[in-house]
């Protein structure tokens, strides 16, 4: 993986490597963000009903997790397979469930409190999927390990979230069909930053040194 300085990528340089690994697999991650979309599809049409909320828990939330690591795979210089959406029924699918559930309830209280309190919650817990599929964590101890690992992250994680919406927008006016690449290069900038950070602070204390400071 590209080394980037010692507090981690920018916003901007997420992207831009994300644009380079995008371009390298992106008949692979088009293909997963396909199956992604269509076993999306009926929670739209179970919308409002028991049965809609039951799979988008039990179903959409875990496929959502597999989704985040199939872009993490290749934001680390890996070839994702479509296989990757359900690594969380493979590996801890109740905890994937609970992980989904926590982190809805945690954001939901955030906001209900106040605008800030939710985006900050979004922020500090947008790394729980990560967690709980990549290092095997449980709800609880992703919750709070990914509170404590963006802390000196946050505006970078908000940043990579700010500069979805033109990137998205630009997307959609490209005749909605460019809205697919640009969802997927928001979603593997994310991914970048997540295995930066991580593969920087597991060099350090493999090598006995204090994480670089945030």
């Amino acid at each position: 993986m590209t080394e980037f300085s010692s507090s981690g990528p920018s916003a901007s340089e997420a992207y831009g490597y994300a644009w380079s690994e995008l371009k390298r697999c992106f008949l692979e991650l088009l293909l997963i963000g396909v199956v992604w979309a269509l076993l999306s599809a009926p929670s739209g049409w179970l919308q409002e009903s028991l049965l809609g909320t039951a799979y988008h828990v039990l179903v959409l939330a875990p496929v959502g997790f597999g989704g985040m690591y199939a872009f993490l795979r290749a934001a680390r210089g890996g070839t994702p397979e479509v296989g990757d959406l359900f690594v969380a029924f493979r590996k801890d699918y109740v905890q994937a469930v609970l992980a989904s559930l926590l982190m809805g309830a945690l954001i939901g209280i955030g906001f209900v409190l106040l605008v800030v309190p939710g985006f900050l919650a979004m922020v500090r817990l947008a790394w729980v999927p990560y967690l709980v599929t990549d290092e095997g964590l449980d709800a609880i101890g992703a919750v709070r390990a990914s509170w404590e690992r963006t802390r000196g992250y946050g505006w970078t994680i908000f940043g990579i979230f700010v500069l979805a919406i033109p990137i998205v927008l630009v997307g959609f006016l490209l005749l909605v069909v460019g809205a697919i690449p640009a969802l997927m290069w928001v979603q593997l900038a994310s991914a970048v930053l997540y295995a930066a950070v991580t593969s920087r602070d597991r060099a350090a204390r493999e090598a006995g040194l204090p994480e670089a400071p945030r």
